[in-house]
This record gives C-alpha cells, sequence and structure tokens, in this order.
C-alpha cells in the first residue's frame, strides 16, 4: 500500500468538483444538524430526571409534578433553541451548577455567559391560588408560568383585580403577574411547549417513563431530517456496503485478499462520504454514539455485539477459503460486507462533525473505516487459524499470509490517516482525540476499538468545527498533486 499522489485532470475540473461535493455535504449535514442538537439536548436532560425521580420520590405526585413542570419546560424551550440555531438555553435553577432549590427564580434564560431572562414556575390546581402566588414582588419582571389548561382562568381573576382601586395594596404586583403571565417559556420566536395539569401529574407518575418516550421522539424527529436529506440512510450504507464486495471481488485479484476486503471497505466509506449521501446517516450516528447503539439503519443492537458478528462472519469465510470452499474473491466480498456493516457508521459520525472539503471528509472517513474494518479482518483470522490449526486444515498457511497482510495494511492505514487533515479543524481537534482508538485496533479487542470510537462521535456531538474563510482558500490553492489517496494497488 502507498499514499501518493492524485494527478487530477486539471485545477478547474478538480476545483468544481470539490466545490460540488462540499456543497452536497454541507446541504445535508445542515439539515440535519440542528435536529441532532435538538436530540442532544433531550438526552442530556435524563440525567437532570433522574436525580429529579431519587430526590423526590417520597413526594406526593402532585409536588413532584411541580418540580418536573420545570422540567418539561426548559427541556421543550431548548429543543425548539436549537432546532432554531439559537444560542440561548432554559436552565433549571436547582440543577445548575452551583443552583438552588430555593432560589426566586425557577428558570434561567442564559445567552452564553448572560442572563437574559428568568422564569417562575406555578403549577397548582387552583385558580386563585396561582394567582396570589405569583403576585408576590419578589417575582417582579419575571415569567409567570402555569399549566396551559389553567392560563385563561388565571389571567381573568387577574384581570378582575386590575378593575380595583388602582391605589390599592399589591395592584402593582398583580399588574406585574398579568402583565408576565403565560403558559409557556417565550423568548424572541423561540417558545416552549404549554404543559396541562394533567399531563403534568401524569408524567410525574414516572419521570423515567417519561423522559424515555422524549428520547424516542426527538430521535424520530432527527431520523425523519435525515431521511429527508435525500436518499434513505439505510439505503446510502447499504449500498455502500455493496459496493465494497464488488470493489473487494476485483480487488482480490491485484492483492491479498484481506488486504482487499479492508482497503475496499475503506474505498466505499470515503466514496459515499464525498458524495454527501451519508450526510444524513452521520446524524443519526450522532445520537446512536450517545445512546450506545447502532443506528436503526443497519439493523440496530449493541456496538460490541455487531463488531463480534462480523469478526465471526470474517472467521467463518477464513474457514471456507483455507478449505478450498471460497475462492479469495468470495472471501474479500464477504469480509468487506461484513467489516464495513460494523464500522462504517462510525467513523462516518465521528467525522462527520465538520463542515471541512469533501475530498478531505471522505479520506478520513475511508482511512477510519479501514483501521477498524481492518481490526475486524484481522480478529476474525486469528480465530480461524487457531481453528484451521487444531482441525489441521491444509490451508492453514494461507490464513496466517492474509492475516500478516490485513495487519500490515491496518497499521499503515492508522499512520496515513493520521497525517490528512492538518490544516482542518478536524485534522486538530478530532485525529489527535483518536490516538486510542488507534491503540485499540493494534489490540486484540476490536470491540473496544470501535467503543472508544463511539464515545469520541458522542463527545464531539453537536459541536460544529467549522472551517474558516480563510482556511478554505488555503486548501483550495493547494496543487492537486498534494491530496491524499488511499489505494494500496497504486
Amino acid at each position: 500500500m502507498s499514499a501518493e499522489a492524485s494527478p487530477g485532470p486539471g485545477k478547474a475540473a478538480s476545483a468544481a468538483s470539490r466545490v460540488a461535493g462540499e456543497a452536497a455535504w454541507a446541504a445535508a449535514d445542515a439539515a440535519t444538524r440542528r435536529f441532532a442538537a435538538a436530540t442532544m439536548e433531550t438526552l442530556d436532560t435524563r440525567e437532570t430526571v433522574q436525580r429529579l425521580a431519587r430526590r423526590y420520590a417520597a413526594l406526593a405526585n402532585a409536588q413532584r409534578a411541580g418540580y418536573l413542570f420545570e422540567v418539561e419546560h426548559a427541556l421543550s424551550f431548548n429543543q425548539a433553541a436549537a432546532r432554531a440555531g439559537a444560542g440561548v438555553r432554559a436552565v433549571v435553577s436547582e440543577w445548575m451548577a452551583g443552583g438552588s432549590q430555593t432560589a426566586a427564580a425557577d428558570v434561567l434564560l442564559v445567552d452564553g455567559a448572560k442572563t437574559v431572562g428568568q422564569v417562575q414556575a406555578k403549577l397548582m390546581a387552583s385558580a386563585s391560588g396561582t394567582a396570589h402566588q405569583i403576585r408576590r414582588g419578589h417575582y417582579t419582571g419575571m415569567t409567570r408560568l402555569v399549566a396551559g389548561d389553567k392560563v385563561a382562568a388565571v389571567d381573568s381573576l387577574l384581570q378582575r383585580r386590575l378593575t380595583m382601586n388602582p391605589d390599592g395594596i399589591g395592584f402593582a404586583d398583580y399588574a406585574d403577574a398579568h402583565a408576565h403571565l403565560g403558559d409557556s417559556i417565550r423568548y424572541g420566536a423561540i417558545t416552549s411547549q404549554p404543559v396541562d395539569l394533567a399531563d403534568a401529574h401524569r408524567h410525574a407518575t414516572d419521570p423515567e417513563k417519561w423522559m424515555r418516550g422524549r428520547v424516542r421522539q426527538a430521535a424520530g424527529r432527527e431520523a425523519a431530517a435525515a431521511a429527508a436529506t435525500g436518499a434513505a440512510a439505510g439505503a446510502a450504507a447499504e449500498a455502500a456496503i455493496a459496493a465494497a464486495g464488488q470493489l473487494a471481488r476485483i480487488r482480490a485479484g491485484e492483492t491479498s485478499p484481506a488486504q482487499a476486503a479492508l482497503t475496499a471497505a475503506a474505498a466505499a466509506a470515503r466514496g459515499a462520504a464525498r458524495s454527501g449521501s451519508l450526510a444524513g446517516l452521520a446524524s443519526l450516528v450522532r445520537t446512536a454514539g450517545r445512546a450506545g447503539q447502532l443506528p436503526a439503519a443497519f439493523g440496530g443492537g449493541e456496538l460490541a455485539s455487531a463488531t463480534a458478528t462480523a469478526a465471526l462472519a470474517v472467521a467463518e469465510a477464513g474457514l471456507q477459503l483455507a478449505q478450498g470452499r471460497i475462492d479469495g474473491g468470495e472471501f474479500a466480498a464477504r469480509g468487506a460486507e461484513a467489516a464495513l456493516h460494523a464500522c462504517l457508521t462510525w467513523a462516518c459520525g465521528a467525522v462527520a462533525q465538520s463542515v471541512i472539503p469533501v475530498p478531505v471528509v471522505g479520506a478520513l472517513v475511508g482511512g477510519l473505516v479501514g483501521q477498524a474494518a481492518g481490526t475486524v479482518i484481522v480478529q476474525g483470522l486469528q480465530a480461524a487459524v487457531v481453528i484451521a490449526r487444531g482441525t489441521r486444515t491444509t490451508g492453514t498457511l494461507t490464513l496466517e499470509h492474509e492475516l500478516l497482510a490485513a495487519s500490515l495494511t491496518t497499521g499503515l492505514l492508522a499512520t496515513a490517516t493520521a497525517t490528512l487533515g492538518p490544516r482542518t479543524h478536524t485534522g486538530t481537534t478530532v485525529l489527535p482525540a483518536l490516538a486510542p482508538v488507534r491503540e485499540h485496533l493494534t489490540g486484540t479487542d476490536p470491540a473496544r476499538a470501535l467503543s472508544s470510537l463511539a464515545a469520541l462521535t458522542a463527545h464531539h456531538a453537536g459541536v460544529p468545527l467549522h472551517l474558516t474563510p480563510a482556511e478554505f482558500d488555503a486548501w483550495m490553492t493547494e496543487p492537486d498533486d498534494l491530496l491524499l489517496v488511499l489505494n494500496p494497488n497504486w
């Protein structure tokens, strides 16, 4: 294998291709990035709800509902803000760092380090009791948040009080409460969703069950947005897997079948990423990585289990190769398909956090898939060698040669990938964080390597790492012969 210069057909055609590819990727990624951020807001709220459920387990349901009411509104506001691309967030005072259960404001609206709004929430069955509580002077200027089905009755009571003597005691407090009354948290065009009293009580009977429902709902919206970007995520992934199998069959006649398998997987992933067809899938990966699951487009399931299944498939194909039941092309195809099925989404998700030139995105994705696929293939071949030796299979030496070829190629891919993108934020942020992943890839546990990659995906989820115009211009003016091509058959 070598990382060699790509001569390119010429600066103008090459630049046009890059710009078109980048536009496809950026458009698809932008369509899902905000939905992914909304999903992350939802996932981040899980721990708060778990703590709330433990802290208030012994309280009456109506009281627990009051505390959950604050979290519900903060969550729906933050989801709306994320989908709008706004920086403002709602933070429940009790659960923020250094927060207090007795703060005057139950919810703060913050934009960076600046507080831009305060909210006092009252979830009460009695409209008169609610009106009396929210008119207190130390809530002046705050939004008074009440249940959706109580706001009209409370508003009516406050208006009736304002028809009385304006010089009476507490008139200004009632006026302020009336002016700031609402059934949602609002900031500009961003608003939380109203919550009725009965619904709040129902959610409080099992807060964690309610939270699981919110996670499923947010992930569903994100999946819909991802699918709407063009090719369905599952179809794009399966197309890449099929392409890998076909390419591996061809390459098996030119190089080692094991090398053909892992580099064909890398090439198929690189091509899919460069076309932008997997940008929607990358959004699903951000969610899946955070939740520790494979995306539904890949059949779901735990990452470690999927990796073990892929290694088993490689081992089975390896034994059949040693026994002469299949040829090198079939082994290469089956190895590429199995490995790519388990590895593609995680590599795609780790790199797709940045809107960077698509040729670089494609090379990074291809390099990562090559490393991960190589590890799966190495593990599968190791198992096949052990079994072949134990059964005195005549083709054991063939498997040993394939194992060596796969090990060496995986290491070369790791070295080559580490040199990619030094002029981009991905090169300075994502790739250095891959060092532990590369260390696991040289070990004996591929599931651990891919779990590390999943953790990296989760860490960078929803964090855009945009290039500056100057950086992109500098990259575009580089000579064509500096493009890296990961091709073992060059």
